[in-house]
């Protein structure tokens, strides 16, 4: 069962974020695993001065709401929440991961700043609304917006935290519900950091329950079944290891498939694992051709290049270009080409370029900039077809960098030897090496199809043909 729910969610989810349908929910536990206290531990001091155990209080805003009636105020909880909140933790790899996701929506119930500044240290834009006066603001051009439904560190004077605040809920901040009831009909939204006793979590099923009473839409929750090792006793850990079943099982009620994991040390890498898949729906086409070389071998690799983009079209891929001399202009022209004559409107979805600047005159190339974005665009890709690459005396060194960077990276090379340059050297190297040609790993063609795209005679025509072939071959899991 475990295998097959992660199965699932490598399968649809990507899938999602790919359809711009993704949505992701990011509970406490990502806080805890980045250094902040749980709620029982952030409410420990408040429940000592209340000769209370903050572990023996089962709904922990009732304890907020018990300290704000004795001291006659929220002045006491709030520097609790600033002193153990306020603080900058090193952001952890999985909120670095998601900062990453082409996901243009992310809600949280946590106060602290890890997402805001997830998303400023690769400079992507964020709106941030945390009261529901927020929701009114125009969005930024190109930007995530994250839902802080229950406030933020910024605003301690507009926190949710004690039983006031949930019971007044939709008086005050009701505004946040019809938007989050929308992103959970009509989106696929991946919770990170569920955990059983988070009241908040609490409260954002009962909104989904209340939404749909049956058949409610598919999403997927990481959980983490409680462990020995977190318990003093082996009844405890039996105990509670068989609350969390059926609270997992329960979870089905509100749509959600629970994804088993046996230490949080997982999370990262399973949320890497969907980056990739979202790459894999992603083909770079690498390569250039010099301008003034208006020759056979130019027009070759032209119409390759754009019989190639026409075959991404087709299948439904994404497009990834850095616009290249001559390369990139036609993948770019073949994927468009198809794109308008199938009717398809969501270019601005299936179409990523990050061209290179280019120097004229006595300008000079800036070489770190340039192995910065083929970084990226390498990170972007779960493929890489290359076609061409050649410069002004020689083969383009840049392609055959970019090739490094893209073995690296992870991703499938797919030289097209038969258009020179670049790609010939890149094929030459490939063929008869140990790089895995077949199965779910395979990072290069077979041997049989690499002599296939390296025939001088194929057409352009044949070699796109069988470019399709092996796209279709290592493309996202599927069933």
């Amino acid at each position: 069962m475990a295998a097959s729910a992660k199965r699932r969610l490598l399968r649809e989810f990507p899938s999602a974020l790919i359809d711009d349908a993704g949505c992701v929910f990011i509970g406490a536990g990502v806080s805890m695993g980045a250094g902040y206290p749980s709620w029982a531990t952030l409410l420990r001091e408040i429940g000592d001065e209340l000769g209370v155990r903050s572990t023996d209080v089962h709904d922990l805003s009732a304890l907020a709401q018990w300290s704000i009636q004795e001291s006659g105020g929220a002045t006491r909880v709030r520097s609790v929440i600033k002193e153990q909140i306020g603080v900058d933790h090193p952001v952890p790899s999985v909120l670095e991961t998601i900062a990453r996701l082409p996901t243009r929506h992310i809600w949280t119930t946590n106060y602290d700043r890890l997402i805001e500044r997830a998303f400023a240290s690769i400079r992507r834009p964020l709106d941030v609304v945390s009261a529901a006066s927020d929701l009114a603001l125009r969005i930024t051009p190109g930007a995530t917006r994250l839902y802080k439904m229950h406030g933020s560190i910024d605003r301690l004077d507009d926190v949710v935290i004690s039983t006031d605040d949930y019971e007044l809920f939709r008086k005050r901040r009701g505004a946040f519900l019809p938007l989050l009831q929308a992103h959970l009909t009509s989106m696929s939204m991946l919770f990170v950091g569920l955990s059983l006793t988070d009241p908040n979590i609490r409260h954002v099923l009962s909104l989904m329950r209340e939404s749909f009473t049956e058949a409610p839409p598919e999403h997927f929750a990481i959980v983490r079944p409680p462990q020995r090792e977190d318990f003093d006793t082996e009844a405890e850990h039996a105990a509670r290891l068989a609350q969390h079943k059926l609270w997992a099982k329960d979870l089905r009620r509100y749509g959600l498939v629970a994804v088993e994991i046996d230490s949080y040390d997982e999370v990262p890498d399973l949320l890497q694992e969907i980056e990739r898949e979202v790459a894999a729906h992603r083909v770079w086409v690498s390569g250039s051709w010099p301008l003034d070389d208006a020759g056979t071998e130019a027009a070759r690799s032209y119409e390759t290049a754009s019989r190639i983009g026409r075959e991404i079209a087709k299948l439904g891929r994404t497009l990834v270009s850095g616009s290249g001399f001559l390369v990139g202009p036609a993948s770019i022209a073949g994927f468009l080409d198809q794109m308008r004559e199938a009717g398809t409107w969501d270019v601005e979805r299936r179409l990523i370029a990050r061209p290179f600047p280019q120097p004229f005159g006595k300008g000079k190339a800036d070489k770190d900039q340039w192995t910065s974005l083929r970084q990226e665009l390498s990170r972007l890709s779960g493929v890489v077809v290359f076609v061409g690459g050649q410069k002004p005396g020689g083969v383009a060194d840049g392609v055959l960098e970019e090739a490094k960077l893209a073995e690296n990276a992870g991703c499938f090379l797919l030289p097209v030897g038969a258009t020179g340059g670049a790609a010939a050297q890149i094929s030459a190297g490939l063929l008869g090496s140990t790089l895995v040609a077949k199965g779910a790993n395979a990072i290069r063609p077979t041997d049989q199809e690499l002599a296939a795209l390296s025939e001088p005679t194929a057409s352009p025509k044949e070699l796109a043909r069988i470019v399709s072939e092996i796209l279709k071959r290592v493309g996202p899991i599927k069933g």
